[in-house]
């Protein structure tokens, strides 16, 4: 299996046959984005011209997308949830994912329930952190070093504890961001979509100043309005704009509890 390094980072979430979730790409997509990488790998060298990622641990990332994977021999790292591990049919088993990691890929925290880390007190901060990488290395027995955040939202208070949790690097939600931050690398990822078109995702393969700069703008804009409602009162509304709703009932009614740390 190919594993990139130093090139863009794409984070994928769903992929199903069909679905209007906004963050679900159909599997007929996802094949024709592997093979837009291939085609780019010939024209410029030997690796892959992307990492390619997903969140959440959703049970579609095992059947639907892990196949195509395999098909063009590329590894992926999934960041995964432990508290909502086999809690509902939705997301993956623990039996599912030694088989991700036996097949190459990498599997490592995206937090311990889903709760954004920015959302946390102190000690629920050290808890997400601290038992997502825990029972994550004790249950498939290799390092976790790496956490994408989820939601997205992280600041300086978060980065400092996930050094202080023992991660390496620590994945965000702006594909602008490479940084070093209290000796942990932070990088940024593009979040693909389902309306996401091969033209768009070849300028972020190709790390487009232009085209991240864009997305950059977008960014802004989204946090001013944020600023305006309340970070509560945005998530809502975009849980129901792009039908998010799903996930979020059964995070909220599947997470175990996680042990004292």
């Amino acid at each position: 299996m190919r594993r990139p390094a130093n090139r863009a980072v794409l984070a994928y979430h769903e992929v199903m046959p069909e679905s209007d979730y906004s963050y679900c790409v159909t599997s007929s997509a996802f094949a024709e984005h592997l093979a837009l990488f291939d085609s780019v790998a010939r024209s410029g060298g030997p690796e892959l011209p992307v990492q390619i990622t997903f969140d959440d641990g959703e049970r579609s990332q095992y059947l639907n997308a892990a196949p195509i994977l395999a098909e063009h021999c590329i590894s992926a790292t999934y960041f995964v949830t432990p508290g909502l591990i086999g809690t509902a049919a939705k997301f993956l088993g623990w039996n599912e994912l030694k088989t991700l990691q036996n097949a190459g890929h990498s599997i490592q925290s995206h937090g311990w329930s889903h709760k954004f880390l920015t959302f946390c007190s102190d000690s629920e901060l050290a808890h997400e952190l601290l038992a997502s990488r825990q029972l994550l290395e004790d249950k498939l027995g290799d390092l976790v070093e790496e956490i994408s955040v989820p939601g997205g939202r992280w600041n300086r208070r978060v980065i400092k504890a996930c050094a202080d949790a023992g991660y390496r690097r620590v994945y965000v939600s702006d594909p602008w961001v490479a940084e070093n931050m209290f000796g942990i690398q932070v990088i940024g990822r593009f979040m693909v979509r389902r309306t996401t078109t091969a033209a768009e995702l070849l300028k972020v393969v190709r790390q487009d100043w232009y085209a991240l700069g864009k997305i950059r703008v977008r960014s802004q804009i989204k946090q001013a309005i944020v600023g305006l409602v309340g970070d509560g009162l945005y998530h809502r509304l975009w849980c129901r704009l792009t039908g998010y709703n799903e996930f979020e009932a059964a995070r909220q009614h599947g997470p175990i509890s996680g042990r004292k740390i």
